[in-house]
């Protein structure tokens, strides 16, 4: 895998802010065994791509740090973007601190513009974990035009400052959407300090019908220990619905 670490001026920030992003490309024994000079500038190949967002406290690492997720990707055919979301839930909190634009506009275009393997013919998927799993539903419900699947590992479903009568609870975006076939992966461990707002969530989820419901995991907690673990399971998630090889 290529690796990128990138400082991008964006306008929904006002500032600088970095991303972390990995490409396929040749490993070793590829490019030992490679005769093109001008292999990438040949190459036509276009990959899905999927948006990796942190939970409250860590920063753009913590996939890389706490996961596989580097070695899947490669061995998968993914590029992944990692956004640094700081504690900002992934929302517009303001005309300098607009990180819903920030991935919607500011991210997106970038990458599509400056690496051609990326193409919004390719699947976008976009992936969280707790403060990150909310930013991902979010996302996800408001623009399942442009989204090929979600996945929200332990999110946070209901964050108690956020106004939602400005920004729309997630329930309410699950409703708006419910005639929508939704791509969404949803888990939960039964350990986790959330499990009981996330069975309500469930219920809900459920009893109207949605299409959706969480994954419930026995003794797992609210921890990179359970979600470095799911990620197996997201994999084999969207290989089924044939949107990674």
């Amino acid at each position: 895998m290529a690796t990128y670490s990138i400082d991008l001026c964006v306008k929904s920030l006002a500032r600088k802010t970095k991303i972390e992003l990995v490409i396929p490309s040749l490993n070793l024994q590829g490019c030992l065994k490679n005769n093109d000079d001008n292999y990438y500038q040949n190459s036509e190949k276009k990959y899905p791509l999927i948006i990796f967002l942190h939970g409250f406290g860590d920063d753009l690492n913590g996939w890389q740090c706490n996961t596989p997720i580097i070695k899947m990707c490669e061995e998968n055919g993914v590029a992944a973007c990692f956004i640094n979301g700081e504690n900002k839930w992934y929302l517009n909190m303001g005309p300098i601190d607009d990180f819903y634009s920030l991935i919607e506009r500011d991210v997106t275009d970038f990458l599509y513009g400056n690496f051609k393997c990326m193409s919004k013919d390719m699947p976008l998927i976009i992936a969280g974990v707790s403060m990150g799993g909310y930013g991902a539903l979010y996302h996800y419900l408001k623009n399942t035009d442009k989204y090929a699947a979600c996945v929200a590992l332990s999110p946070a479903t209901k964050p108690d400052f956020l106004d939602e009568a400005k920004i729309g609870s997630l329930r309410d975006l699950f409703l708006a959407k419910k005639e929508e076939n939704l791509n969404i992966y949803l888990s939960i461990g039964t350990k986790d300090f959330i499990y009981a707002p996330s069975m309500d969530l469930n219920a809900f989820l459920k009893e109207n019908e949605t299409g959706v419901a969480y994954r419930v995991v026995e003794d797992a907690d609210h921890s990179w220990t359970f979600w470095s673990k799911e990620i197996h399971e997201v994999f084999a998630y969207l290989k089924k619905l044939d949107f990674i090889k």
